[in-house]
């Protein structure tokens, strides 16, 4: 029950910032209409635009994932859309289909923890596989640090979780409901996930 609160508290909060910052990005368009650019507009537009972007993306990766379909082209929007203002950049190799919910959460949530590893930024590149995806990094620094990443291949007690690594544990819990194995390859400059 208290997991399921949690859930439905993000998924609230999102959903009840997601108007108003979206009306802030419409005031922005009108006066750029009325006024012209100028630097000052653009560069609120551009936190405008980042802000709106993770709060869908973490309706979707902290929210609860009800029994429904998300599209793919939407999915890849909104998870393209959360990193193109930070170090970590998203490859999408192919377009993909509608996917279940609880999936595309794992899928972010999963995302998140490689931007943990990724400490210089970089990117991450994504393709579909029958159940789910398989995600690289190849040709840069990576600190996949193994008390975070152990339970989520291995399973047994997570780490005591802080703000900047509890997706690491909501993505150990995703993959126990969904009974998904992780696989995980890891070099000095290279990780990829499949599963």
């Amino acid at each position: 029950m208290k997991d399921t609160l949690t859930e439905l508290i993000s998924a609230r909060i999102c959903h009840d910032l997601i108007s108003p910052v979206g009306a802030i990005g419409n005031g922005l368009e009108l006066m750029r209409e009325l006024g012209g650019p100028s630097p000052e507009l653009e560069l609120v537009s551009q936190s405008t635009d980042s802000a709106l972007a993770k709060l869908t993306f973490f309706r979707i990766a902290f929210g609860s994932a009800t029994p429904t379909l998300i599209g793919g082209p939407e999915a890849q929007r909104t998870a393209a859309a959360m990193f193109a203002s930070g170090r970590l950049s998203l490859r999408f190799s192919e377009p993909w289909g509608d996917r279940e919910r609880q999936l595309v959460k794992l899928f972010y949530l999963l995302l998140l923890c490689m931007e943990t590893s990724l400490p210089r930024g970089g990117e991450i590149s994504c393709s579909p596989t029958v159940s789910g995806w398989d995600m690289q990094i190849s040709g840069m620094p990576v600190e996949a640090q193994s008390p975070l990443w152990h339970p989520l291949l291995k399973g047994g007690p997570a780490p005591e979780p802080t703000a900047k690594t509890l997706h690491f544990i909501l993505a150990q819990q995703c993959l126990a409901a969904q009974s998904i194995t992780l696989r995980l390859e890891k070099a000095e400059q290279s990780l990829r996930l499949t599963f």
